[in-house]
């Protein structure tokens, strides 16, 4: 049930409407009275209004002031504006202020009722659009676990953001971290699962470990973490404050704890954990680089063992610590650059992405043509690029309609004897085919949504022909189809149904005996009258004037 507020200073006129409005009960409304601007005021304070039908000229604070001040306060309020004044200048004030309707006192009893209707309906729909805010609001409180776990996740896999996006996607999906500070990464590996075999347990026990982390940690530090491999972890970590030298203490921090964690893991959970920290903190477009350099440690020397507790630049004591973890973090970074490119590339292409795969493959490229690279990454870098161009020719059928074009001998074999540039030039020319067939089958079926469109409505010209049957013939969403046919032919289906039948018309009025009325009825309008209109406006003759015009005869 809603609150109306009537606002007169005229008893009589105040009365009258309350009466007016309690005769009519299906409205469901509650109605109070005030007898000057300030008394509506108190009670707006006191009560939450929901309209407010008000008289314009009062004494003391008027209808525009009293406007003025739910505008402020109120904006909810629908606010209808009752005067014996037919005045423009009070209407400008009214509607600029947002005014719902400007009623003249003159007017009946069943245009106030609409006014309030009115009023009553635009409740309803603000109502209707805060609850589908509110469900929205709560189903991405839901997904935010999963959308930040997700765009974390690619950008530890080498996804490259714009600073000033990156910062938008944060806010976004609320994500804790600050876009223009770097971030310092953990890795944690459970070393051995023991009698826990099943994937519920499993997850249950990496749960516990991020959980032991986190209430270790959080206190002190912004960190979130994100799972990959099944049982292994990544955190990614801040400092509270955006001081630059809260990053030292937060390296020694973090690490001073590490054992803290390991002793609690396994007194808790059973389970050994090894843990490795980087040494300095990584801007969040090194952010892959620095994730697979530290996966790197973690699988090799001391790394392979359980139980361990590494930080970048602390694997060997022989050598300066800045110095090996340089060389480890480079060593990696050449290893691991093409598996953290794979799974990138080949979404590019089956997103249609033409800029990022070229973005990666240059990426990559150096690979083939940098002498200093090691023969075998090389040979790695052959079979990744193998595997992703092979994945997508199988699943999209190209062998066919490629085959005349590429050697698939050259994609199944490595050839020793073949030199690295020509590696090079091979893969480059065929993920241009690919790419190049990929936009050619795309403006194809844009081509066969128009011929269909068309189609349809040659077809169907004595019929209604609406945007929803033309989106079920083409398989499309009516909003989509409507955008893409204009997008294609700078027209919306309406202009070419108008241009179709126009020209369809021409043609059976010059070429047939058939009356106007049957010409009509063939083009889909339900008179000859209609029909008529149509032609005249389209040529600014009648069909018959047309007829004329060709010594045709004809009704």
């Amino acid at each position: 049930m809603y609150r109306l507020l009537i606002v007169d200073d005229l008893p009589i006129i105040t009365d009258g409407l309350a009466e007016l409005f309690q005769k009519n009960r299906h409205l469901h409304l509650e109605v109070y009275k005030a007898y000057s601007g300030t008394e509506a005021l108190q009670l707006l304070k006191k009560h939450r209004i929901d309209i407010v039908l008000s008289d314009i000229l009062m004494p003391g604070m008027d209808g525009i002031e009293l406007l003025r001040e739910i505008r402020g306060n109120w904006p909810a309020c629908k606010v209808i504006l009752l005067t014996s004044y037919n005045d423009f200048s009070y209407v400008q004030s009214a509607l600029s202020l947002g005014g719902l309707e400007y009623i003249l006192k003159t007017e009946s009893d069943d245009v106030i009722l609409e006014a309030v209707e009115k009023g009553i309906k635009a409740l309803d729909r603000d109502q209707d659009a805060r609850n589908l805010i509110e469900k929205a609001e709560a189903h991405m409180k839901l997904a935010l676990p999963t959308l930040q776990k997700d765009y974390l996740t690619a950008l530890l896999q080498g996804k490259k953001v714009e600073p000033a996006l990156l910062a938008e996607h944060f806010a976004n999906i609320q994500l804790p971290f600050r876009a223009a500070e770097p971030v310092l990464l953990l890795i944690g590996r459970v070393d051995d699962w023991n009698d826990i075999t099943k994937a519920p347990d499993k997850s249950l026990i990496i749960y516990a470990v991020q959980n032991i982390v986190e209430e270790i940690l959080s206190e002190s530090v912004k960190l979130m973490s994100v799972v990959y491999e099944s049982s292994r972890i990544v955190w990614m970590i801040q400092p509270h404050s955006d001081d630059s030298g809260e990053w030292e203490k937060t390296f020694h921090f973090v690490n001073g704890l590490l054992e803290v964690i390991q002793s609690k893991c396994l007194g808790l959970l059973k389970l050994s954990v090894s843990f490795v920290l980087g040494s300095r903190e990584a801007p969040w477009s090194e952010l892959a680089d620095q994730f697979h350099s530290l996966k790197f440690l973690l699988v090799r020397g001391l790394g392979g063992r359980k139980g361990t507790l590494l930080t970048e630049a602390g694997r060997s004591k022989e050598e300066p610590a800045h110095i090996t973890g340089q060389l480890a973090a480079g060593a990696a970074k050449k290893n691991v650059q093409v598996q953290n490119k794979l799974p990138l590339l080949l979404n590019s292409l089956e997103n249609g992405s033409e800029e990022e795969f070229y973005r990666l493959y240059e990426e990559l490229e150096p690979i083939f043509t940098d002498d200093q690279i090691p023969h075998l990454q090389k040979v790695e870098l052959y079979h990744a690029l193998s595997y992703v161009f092979l994945t997508f020719v199988n699943k999209y059928e190209l062998e066919k309609e490629l085959g005349g074009q590429i050697d698939w001998n050259k994609l199944v074999q490595f050839d020793a004897q073949v030199s690295w540039k020509e590696w090079n030039a091979y893969f480059s020319r065929l993920a241009s085919l690919i790419i190049a067939s990929n936009r050619e089958e795309q403006e194809q079926s844009i081509h066969d949504v128009v011929r269909k469109v068309h189609e349809f409505i040659e077809q169907h010209i004595s019929a209604d022909i609406s945007l929803i049957h033309l989106a079920d013939y083409v398989n499309l969403n009516p909003s989509y189809l409507s955008r893409l046919y204009k997008q294609i032919t700078g027209n919306g289906f309406s202009d070419y149904l108008t241009e179709f039948r126009d020209r369809k018309a021409k043609e059976m009025l010059k070429t047939s005996s058939l009356k106007v009325h049957e010409i009509a009825a063939n083009l889909g309008y339900n008179s000859s009258h209609a029909f008529i209109r149509f032609f005249k406006k389209q040529n600014h003759i009648t069909p018959q004037e047309f007829r004329e015009q060709w010594g045709i005869q004809g009704i």
